[in-house]
């Protein structure tokens, strides 16, 4: 083979791996997306995230094996390449990135549990003896709300019976 076909085909392969690693992407991405849930402005934050990340590895591909020269099979090493990763790989990194990432999740709501465990404990203790002092509290403040309404009560009354104390004779 010729060196100018050997390059070639070099830079073939190099773009078949870019296009994995960019296949790759996208599905991180993706998880990374489910997890968050993001909202519009965000998701267009992202998105514009994935695509300047996708750019940079398309260029860095370009300039280390092409010296930035394009050419028509390099996108056909790229669209290969994503489409080799989404048929045979897609589902089996998803599958493993969604399982490491369940467990540790797992691992830090247990954790956590462990952490806030005391607190849910001294919370549970001190529940009868708050559920007291609010009981009594409450029947406190519903005096003095009654005892607070008493003259607003009485100037109601006198407005009512204003009439009947000035009437004249």
């Amino acid at each position: 083979m010729d060196i100018f076909a050997q390059s070639q085909a070099y830079v073939f392969l190099a773009t078949l791996y870019g296009g994995i690693v960019m296949g790759f992407i996208y599905d991180l991405y993706r998880i990374f997306r489910y997890y968050l849930k993001p909202k519009k402005v965000a998701t267009f934050i992202e998105d514009f995230i994935f695509w300047i990340i996708i750019s940079v590895v398309f260029l860095t591909v370009i300039l280390y094996t092409n010296w930035g020269e394009i050419r028509g099979y390099i996108f056909l090493g790229f669209f290969t390449g994503a489409f080799l990763y989404s048929k045979f790989l897609s589902k089996i990194i998803i599958t493993l990135i969604v399982w490491v990432a369940n467990s540790i999740i797992k691992v830090i709501k247990q954790i956590l549990k462990i952490i806030f465990f005391p607190f849910k404990w001294m919370g549970f203790k001190l529940q009868v003896p708050y559920n007291k002092v609010k009981s009594k509290v409450n029947r406190l403040t519903n005096k003095v709300r009654r005892y607070l309404k008493l003259p607003f009560i009485l100037l109601k009354g006198l407005k009512k019976n204003i009439k009947t104390i000035f009437r004249k004779k």
